[in-house]
């Protein structure tokens, strides 16, 4: 007589959410953002956004006591500079807090993507883990953007500017420079903002190589991995 207890085999989950927040968050950031006030309580409140963001981001990263530690030591520096941006906001405050940031998003992007890559079950957390990460891609690229910007002004030819007075310098017009990584990371590429500097060239290129290339293997990886699954539960 066998026992039902040792034989049964648990039922995964189809949705454990691990993404569901980020990914939710992130859309509301992108969506809201081109209509947020820039006066200096706009651009506030909308720092408490991106902190929310920053939160949310670590919370998806809790389950790795590893991803958990790191991204705390790197959240923690670069929510002190966004804070002294308000008390000195000088170029080379601006620009460390624009780096501060970079490193903090850079190292969830890539643990977002470590992990979509790494597991072998293919669910909708998955595949929202995957739409994370192309999105944290095209934010890190806009923070790229506006330090370029910030070190050398003049790296690229922007639009008129969106409001007449900004009361607080924030990251070197990074509305539009999250509007362009983004037309960028999709080969969409209007024309309307220019990279005119070598460097800003570069990384141009390279953000939109990483795009083509981050959707072609993710793809490719993600119908080998269905494939191998749907193959186990036929045998099963």
């Amino acid at each position: 007589m066998t026992d039902s207890t040792t034989t049964a085999k648990p039922r995964p989950r189809l949705f454990p959410g691990r993404f569901l927040l980020l990914s939710s968050t992130l859309f509301v950031v992108l969506a809201i953002y081109p209509f947020w006030n820039r006066s200096a309580l706009g651009i506030a409140s909308f720092d408490l956004l991106f902190w929310g963001l920053i939160l949310v981001s670590t919370h998806s990263l809790g389950r790795a006591r590893w991803g958990l530690s790191i991204s705390i030591a790197l959240a923690v520096p670069a929510f002190i500079s966004d804070i002294a941006v308000y008390v000195f906001p000088t170029k080379g405050v601006l620009l460390g807090s624009c780096l501060l940031d970079l490193l903090f998003l850079t190292f969830v992007t890539g643990a977002v993507i470590h992990h979509v890559v790494s597991r072998e079950q293919v669910d909708l957390d998955k595949i929202l883990g995957a739409l994370c990460g192309y999105l944290l891609l095209g934010l890190s690229w806009a923070l790229i953007y506006g330090a370029l910007e910030l070190a050398q002004p003049g790296s690229f030819l922007l639009p008129q500017p969106l409001d007449e007075a900004v009361e607080v310098p924030h990251w070197g017009d990074l509305d539009h420079f999250v509007y362009y990584s983004l037309v960028t990371l999709s080969t969409l590429g209007y024309g309307d903002i220019v990279a005119l500097t070598r460097a800003a060239r570069a990384w141009s290129a390279l953000e939109a190589l990483i795009g083509q290339l981050y959707l072609a293997i993710l793809l490719a990886r993600l119908i080998g991995l269905q494939i191998i699954q749907s193959r186990r539960e036929r045998r099963a």
